[in-house]
């Protein structure tokens, strides 16, 4: 192999900018690439976090650097196969393969853009959505497949869910209420599902809001209501085969199953196993 070559200033620039770390594999400074390339993994979660822009420095530092890499260049050792003219690519093309199926198939995180979840979501709270087995599979505005719950035993009353609405094709995030089969009615605080009235205690109250602690399915959540607003009340119905109910704990300020239906089981994302405040 050819030892004598030196990478052209203007290559390594150009990958600087649009691939960042990436760079310094053409440059064949694989400890460079690796130092950068963790060092954007952290600042980009903190940014995910923190809702900022730091990572977008890296496209001034990395060609900065990779210039002058450049510049003080001394061949030393062969050429890897890494930085020859396929080889960026190649990882590149690997890298986001990795992340796009990770995202598709296994964990996607979101950031939570409303109020109608409060006070166990605000707006702006990060989330991470589990997707194994639920099958709407995507990610980045591409679906892949879109087909029935693998089982009916991951869809949990009182659990957080990602879905499909029948009229958007937008993801929404609620707690799942009712299962197929099941019967429900609303009455300002109370619902009754197959005709068990939910438990809801009162817990305090401060600005027109008031908050209580429900139980559902044996889970234990909060609710939110305004109480200059009136209740969405609903008659007794029965959900559908196939079919979920879904509400927002934000009751008088969520968009959700009381306006526009059901979700339909090949719409349900996945389950909502984290969120971040």
């Amino acid at each position: 192999m050819n030892i004598s070559w030196k990478p052209k200033a203007w290559i390594a620039i150009t990958l600087g900018v649009v691939l960042q770390a990436f760079t310094f594999l053409y440059l064949n400074k694989p400890k460079l690439f690796w130092l950068y390339f963790i060092l954007s993994c952290v600042v980009s979660i903190a940014d995910w976090k923190y809702q900022t822009l730091f990572a977008a420095t890296f496209s001034l530092i990395c060609p900065i650097h990779a210039y002058f890499v450049v510049k003080n260049f001394e061949p030393s050792s062969e050429r890897a196969w890494y930085s020859r003219w396929w080889g960026i690519p190649a990882i590149y093309a690997a890298f986001f393969t990795t992340v796009f199926l990770f995202r598709s198939f296994l964990f996607e995180p979101f950031v939570f853009p409303s109020a109608s979840m409060q006070p166990t979501i605000n707006q702006g709270n990060h989330i991470i959505v589990k997707k194994l087995g639920f099958r709407t599979y995507g990610t980045y505005g591409i679906t892949l497949s879109s087909k029935e719950v693998a089982s009916p035993d991951l869809m949990l009353r009182g659990k957080l869910y990602a879905f499909y609405p029948p009229h958007k094709d937008t993801p929404f995030v609620k707690r799942l209420i009712a299962l197929p089969g099941d019967t429900i009615a609303i009455r300002g605080n109370d619902i009754t599902i197959n005709g068990s009235l939910l438990a809801t205690d009162k817990l305090y109250e401060a600005d027109q809001l008031v908050v209580y602690e429900q139980q559902l399915g044996g889970i234990s959540h909060l609710i939110q209501r305004i109480s200059v607003r009136p209740s969405k009340d609903m008659d007794e119905i029965a959900i559908p085969e196939d079919s979920y109910f879904f509400m927002g704990d934000n009751r008088d300020n969520s968009a959700d199953s009381r306006y526009w239906g059901y979700v339909s089981s090949d719409s349900i994302i996945g389950e909502v196993v984290y969120v971040l405040k």
